[in-house]
């Protein structure tokens, strides 16, 4: 159980009515399974946790556990109260969760101090039965993340590490500069994933990877080798097609990659939008070119 290596955050592939495309959920998984990726992540933000009602997610949880065997699932568990955090979290675990990610609270982002996350952080784990991840995507939450706060809390011993998903290399290596070597800082990036290994990441968990695993897992198994050069040039395939499927698409973005590649995309979960067909055009050839390197 550990954030040393590839893991996809999971697509949730709806049908055109919205409803929850389990079948389709399923058969991604079974086409993963084929790479050497170290997990898989529910219910992260990538998996439009924050549009599934509580059934939905713990379906999600109960079909993973069962379809990967023994491979490491960790469950998407922040919501915006503490309690409800715990609850989740402990349903997570029941259902065979491995780990939990949590993601910070952000709605009251103004009065979300350090030491208000912290007493959240701390709450969740002492009431977790499963491992805590913390979860900083400020893309999405706009709340920065203060590297003090990794610090206090990477000697709990239910808080294993963290997925930092700025992009901000400067503050990753703030944080790996102030936790022990047993708290795993994974990168949430893939634009800057080669960089965040050279900065001492444990791994990355990365959005990429759903349509694209074996480029990602190649960036990883070079950079472990010590071949930089073939890395870098991974990177350099993998980082445009990444920045289309993330930040100018979205996740209906992704989805169409996930379709390109072979997998099931579906549709997003209103009030998001597919993209037209000439977005999977323009897809296409970075796909195509990342691919390639792997």
């Amino acid at each position: 159980m550990s954030l040393r290596g590839v893991i996809p955050p999971l697509l949730t592939p709806f049908r055109t009515d919205g409803s929850l495309d389990l079948p389709a959920f399923e058969a991604n998984l079974e086409s993963l399974l084929a790479f050497d990726l170290a997990g898989f992540l529910v219910l992260g933000s990538n998996g439009e946790a924050g549009a599934l009602d509580e059934q939905e997610k713990l379906d999600l949880v109960t079909s993973a556990r069962r379809r990967v065997g023994d491979r490491f699932v960790m469950a998407g568990t922040g919501l915006e109260s503490t309690r409800g955090t715990i609850d989740l979290t402990r349903k997570a675990a029941e259902r065979g969760a491995d780990a939990a990610l949590v993601l910070t609270p952000c709605f009251y982002r103004a009065h979300l101090t350090v030491e208000a996350l912290r007493r959240h952080f701390e709450a969740v784990a002492d009431a977790s039965p499963i491992p805590v991840y913390l979860y900083s995507v400020p893309a999405f939450t706009a709340l920065p993340w203060r590297a003090e706060l990794s610090a206090l809390l990477a000697s709990h011993p239910r808080i294993a590490g963290m997925k930092e998903s700025s992009g901000d290399l400067g503050l990753l290596g703030r944080i790996i500069g102030s936790v022990p070597p047993s708290f795993e800082v994974a990168c949430g990036s893939a634009p800057v994933f080669y960089p965040a290994l050279c900065t001492g990441a444990s791994g990355g968990v990365l959005a990429v990877t759903n349509c694209a695993p074996g480029p990602a897992v190649a960036l990883y198994r070079a950079f472990l080798a010590g071949d930089h050069t073939r890395a870098r040039r991974i990177q350099e395939a993998l980082a445009p097609l990444a920045v289309a499927v993330t930040v100018t698409h979205g996740i209906a973005g992704l989805k169409a990659a996930n379709e390109i590649a072979g997998r099931r995309g579906g549709s997003v979960r209103a009030p998001l939008l597919d993209v037209p067909a000439s977005v999977r055009e323009e897809i296409r050839p970075l796909l195509e070119r990342a691919e390639a390197m792997a």
